[in-house]
């Protein structure tokens, strides 16, 4: 497994836009990595999760940061 986190920055994107770059970005980093993504759209909030439910995998890890949100994503299924 990486060390390094997989960065997503999709700052300055609308929806729907972030969640279609974080479900190629899921498809194409491997199972178990670590992804973080950057975004400052606030629908990302409810649509993050949305998309990981669907998805079948682990809720993601929200951070509110200055530039936006920082959302921690483990790749994998539960």
């Amino acid at each position: 497994m990486k060390e390094e986190p997989h960065i997503l920055d999709v700052r300055g994107e609308k929806c729907p836009i972030p969640i279609k770059l974080l479900r190629d970005c899921i498809r194409e980093v491997p199972v178990g990595e670590i992804i973080h993504m950057l975004s400052d759209d606030l629908e990302s909030k409810y649509d993050v999760p949305a998309l990981l439910r669907r998805l079948k995998m682990p809720p993601a890890e929200m951070i509110s940061q200055e530039s936006g949100l920082l959302f921690i994503i483990e790749n994998r299924k539960i």
